[in-house]
């Protein structure tokens, strides 16, 4: 493929620019890349400083997090501070993720929302994945006909879950 602004050099350089939903794609061979200052050099001093927290959190929070991050305590065993936890993105020691727990759990929902596996599941557990989820949901809706005082429906859900149980 010859570069879309030369036509002359093979395309070593792809770039996508993705602006308002509006995607689009660049080829362009070294000189003309360079000539046009896009280097992955200059591309990563424009994002040296970005952290990992700070790409998940909205610009608005950066705000909250860095008053949250001056009134937060230095460790007194490694001396790491809340900003400097976020800056590097791993703690000094192990006493760390205790001082800091009441600001990352905010982190934590923003990196990873859920705590239940919602993925694949290797074919060696599909039977026992199958009956905890037909477990999980036989309480709930036993729960539900107590609320709505279905009790002839809530015992012969609590029959099947006993069953259930027993078999596994």
């Amino acid at each position: 493929m010859l570069c879309e602004k030369c036509q002359q050099n093979e395309v070593t350089v792809h770039l996508t620019d993705i602006v308002n939903n509006t995607k689009r794609e660049y080829h362009l061979c070294r000189d003309c890349a360079r000539s046009h200052g896009v280097s992955i050099k200059a591309t990563l001093e424009n994002f040296k400083n970005l952290t990992i927290p700070e790409f998940y959190s909205p610009p608005e929070a950066a705000e909250e997090q860095s008053t949250v991050s001056a009134t937060s305590q230095d460790c007194p065993d490694c001396g790491m501070t809340y900003a400097r936890f976020r800056k590097e993105g791993k703690f000094g020691c192990s006493r760390d993720y205790d001082l800091f727990s009441d600001s990352l759990d905010d982190l934590f929902g923003k990196i990873q929302p859920s705590c239940q596996h919602k993925g694949r599941v290797p074919a060696r557990f599909h039977g026992a994945m199958a009956q905890t989820l037909e477990i999980e949901r036989l309480r709930q809706e036993m729960e539900q006909a107590a609320i709505d005082e279905d009790y002839e429906k809530a015992a012969a859900l609590k029959s099947q879950l006993k069953s259930l149980e027993q078999g596994s």
